[in-house]
């Protein structure tokens, strides 16, 4: 047992069970009452509980805090039953029955990234599929395949390389968006097919690649839009209450507050694979936002200078300039990780993949774990 006590699925269940409630009732009062057992059982599952397994509990201490912030975004910060609707929605929700608005509350909880609401980010989503409910799980499969084989494929190369044990020396890159990808299709074919949503309902979870010519576009558009509502909601609130004027300081302060909560989320699930406060995750997040300063301030340079640069040769300065900057800044939130052992029998519970790595290593010489 790593932590003070084992992790208990009632917690979690609790936590899920108090948030749907919290969005269910009908008085903010009420709402605000909730969030604070939600508070104090999230706070002990993170800081109190663990298991033998790094990854699930890597998993379950982001999660609990994504869904802390998230609830004090719906139940605390905002008339969560009056301020968000569904598109084409025109009832007020809060004078329906009980089991209209859990309804209400199940669909909204399972809206992560607001898909199919008031508050979608449509301008930082892909544009939703306009395939038939056949073509789309057809292709959902075939990316779940591709998935699956890049995974493993990663998962081989975690075994060859000797940077992702314990005790190894340094590493520079993983393969670290493949499992929410493959989590994010499955969810969407099974919901597809059990026709509790549609192919449009189900944008895809991440942008194209090539839209990663700078920071900026990769978390705003490549990355998962998962935590923006939450995120940008928190920013908001706090520039209010410091009475921040608009202007380009409240841009960059709401930025700075959205990317310190995104690394205190992860800093959480640090806490929870090392048991101690040496994670990377808040300095990583953090950076980011000083990157995305950074690179607006040499465009603007560029802007005033009169330089016109041609847009081919501002694509590959500006991938170049991603690549560079992610392989100096994901070894500082993932390093910890590996050194805590998440790694050390790999990431993938394939029996293949090991089998396959010692053949390999036999063949070229190299040590395998």
């Amino acid at each position: 047992m790593r932590g003070t006590a084992d992790t208990d699925p009632r917690l979690i269940l609790s936590i899920f069970g108090l948030s749907v409630g919290g969005l269910t009732a009908t008085s903010p009062s009420t709402r605000k009452a909730i969030f604070a057992p939600i508070f104090a059982l999230s706070i002990y599952l993170v800081l109190f509980t663990a298991s033998d397994d790094l990854p699930t509990d890597y998993f379950v201490g982001c999660s609990t805090m994504i869904n802390l912030f998230r609830m004090s975004d719906l139940l605390l910060l905002s008339d969560v039953q009056k301020d968000l609707r569904r598109h084409g929605e025109t009832r007020d929700i809060s004078k329906e029955p009980f089991l209209t608005r859990l309804k209400w509350a199940l669909s909204l909880y399972a809206s992560l990234r607001g898909v199919g609401w008031s508050h979608e980010p449509t301008s930082h989503l892909p544009p939703p599929s306009k395939t038939t409910r056949t073509q789309f799980v057809l292709q959902q499969i075939l990316k779940l395949g591709q998935a699956h084989v890049v995974f493993n494929f990663g998962n081989l190369l975690v075994l060859l390389n000797s940077s992702f044990s314990k005790d190894g020396p340094p590493f520079s890159s993983q393969p670290w968006w493949l499992r929410p990808t493959a989590i994010g299709q499955t969810l969407q074919v099974n919901g597809v097919v059990a026709r509790l949503s549609t192919p449009k309902d189900w944008p895809s979870l991440f942008g194209p690649v090539s839209g990663a010519f700078t920071v900026r576009s990769y978390w705003g558009r490549v990355w998962h839009q998962v935590l923006r509502k939450f995120l940008t909601g928190h920013g908001t609130t706090f520039t209010k209450a410091l009475r921040i004027p608009k202007g380009r300081f409240k841009t960059y302060f709401s930025l700075y507050v959205a990317f310190f909560i995104s690394g205190l989320i992860h800093y959480f699930g640090d806490f929870m694979i090392i048991q101690d406060w040496s994670g990377g995750s808040l300095i990583y997040f953090t950076l980011q936002a000083c990157a995305i300063t950074f690179e607006d301030a040499v465009q603007g340079l560029v802007r005033r200078s009169g330089i016109k640069v041609p847009s081919l040769l501002a694509r590959v300065i500006g991938y170049t300039w991603v690549v560079a900057w992610f392989s100096f800044a994901i070894p500082i939130w993932m390093e910890p990780h590996v050194k805590a052992g998440i790694t050390s029998d790999g990431v993938s519970g394939s029996s293949v993949v090991p089998v396959l790595a010692r053949e390999i290593a036999s063949r070229l010489r190299l040590e395998v774990r």
